[in-house]
């Protein structure tokens, strides 16, 4: 069986999803995605993340608030994305050369 490695960094994270998102949008109709992750919430929440970290608010109860939003957006993201990886093992189980177009690393 392939094991299929989930990054933890946040960058390599955010990066990961959107390679998913471009294989998702790629096959628009025909993808795996559609009906079992909403794709539009997961890349509103990146894009809220990345915003968050360009604006680096001023040390207070403000950035304590802005540190748990995104904190619970990259946990989010990353249950999401397991869910993406879990789905795509179930329908492609021995092929990695699939798994690996949607942007997963492979552990061999």
């Amino acid at each position: 069986m392939v094991k299929v490695r989930i990054p933890r960094n946040e960058d390599q994270l955010l990066g990961l999803l959107g390679k998913i998102n471009e294989r998702h949008e790629y096959n628009k109709k025909k993808s795996l995605l559609n009906g079992a992750v909403d794709m539009d919430r997961l890349v509103e929440k990146s894009k809220k993340i990345r915003k968050i970290k360009d604006l680096k608010p001023e040390p207070s109860t403000k950035k304590q608030s802005f540190d748990r939003s995104k904190n619970n957006d990259l946990k989010f993201i990353s249950s999401e994305i397991r869910s993406i990886r879990n789905l795509l093992l179930a329908v492609y189980p021995d092929e990695p050369k699939v798994i690996k177009e949607w942007g997963f690393e492979i552990n061999e």
